[in-house]
């Protein structure tokens, strides 16, 4: 063998020495504790335990509690999750038990094994906690007091909160009757409506006379808006026709009109009067024609004196309610 084949096989024999010495090193920086809340126990009692296990960072950890017991006589009631933490090239594992025993005398915890791999080794590395000693005893008994009987089965008292759920039903099943019993009446005519008492609708002569009024107050003539003056003018002339007196106004032209009021038995002033004043709003709206200011004041003047000459004659009581209004206005 030459000296350069001795040399690189005592090389690769200290590499592997090293790299034998490295894993070594970081496997024993792995560590495996059990902590347990308290070592002394009533039987079927529950305590708390933490178990921690550190190994080094990016190794491949095998956990070491995987059925539901530690032992025969340690119960594990319930597991926590795995929390996992990375620090300072080690990672941490930590999971809490809820442990239990139904057997008295001294129990041993034996040490809990875990088994790991480090990264870009084959090795199989393992880490233990330190065994513990858990006492359990049974509750302590007076031999000295009289034997008795077993209790018979007790009575346990209702809360609200039991009750509380049916009450909600109940009151669910008694609203849905009742809606159903309202929308009932309400199909067969016997309510005029189904839930909400709808608003008491004006009278088609109140409607007109607020109407008039507020058309008076916008000034619209004045202002030079004749065309929309008498477009809102005959609107509310012809609604208050057909709300009244069942005239199809809206849909008629104005001879139509004027005719519809001779066939109703209008006084002839008012059906002249009408129809004076439908010209000229046909004037105005269709050749641009320009009424003179009196004639303006008249048109919105005949549609008040109109209604006020043509609305229902209202009861003495009915009146005086309607006139104290008017005197607050």
């Amino acid at each position: 063998m030459t000296k350069v084949k001795r040399m690189a096989v005592r090389i690769s024999i200290l590499l592997l020495i090293a790299w034998q010495s490295v894993g070594f090193c970081l496997a024993q920086n792995a560590n495996a504790e059990l902590h347990i809340d308290t070592m002394h126990l009533l039987i079927g009692q529950q305590t708390k335990a933490r178990l921690k296990v550190e190994v080094p960072q990016g190794a491949r950890i095998k956990w070491g509690i995987q059925a539901d017991t530690i032992t025969r006589q340690i119960e594990i009631v319930s597991k926590g999750k795995i929390d996992t933490t990375t620090a300072n090239g080690l990672t941490t594992l930590n999971q809490e038990l809820i442990l239990t025993s139904f057997d008295t005398g001294f129990i041993p915890v034996p040490p809990i094994r875990f088994l790991y791999q480090l990264p870009g080794d084959t090795s199989i590395y393992n880490v233990e906690t330190e065994p513990l000693l858990l006492q359990v005893r049974i509750m302590d008994v007076d031999t000295t007091a009289p034997i008795r009987d077993i209790k018979g089965i007790q009575k346990v008292g209702y809360s609200w909160r039991e009750f509380l759920p049916w009450i909600i039903y109940l009151l669910l099943a008694l609203a849905i009757l009742w809606l159903v019993r309202r929308y009932i009446e309400y199909r067969r005519g016997k309510r005029k409506y189904f839930l909400i008492k709808p608003k008491p609708k004006l009278p088609a002569w109140q409607v007109a006379l607020e109407a008039l009024e507020n058309l008076r107050q916008k000034k619209l003539w004045q202002a030079g808006h004749t065309k929309e003056y008498y477009s809102a003018l005959t609107d509310i002339y012809r609604d208050y026709l057909k709300d009244q007196f069942g005239i199809n106004a809206p849909e008629m032209v104005s001879h139509e009109i004027v005719e519809a009021l001779r066939n109703k038995r209008f006084e002839s002033l008012l059906i002249e009067e009408s129809r004076r004043v439908l010209e000229i709003a046909d004037l105005v709206k269709f050749a641009r024609f320009e009424p003179l200011p009196d004639e303006n004041d008249f048109a919105l003047e005949f549609c008040r004196r109109f209604v006020e000459m043509t609305r229902p004659t209202p009861e003495p009581q009915e009146a005086q309610s309607q006139s104290d209004k008017l005197d607050k206005r």
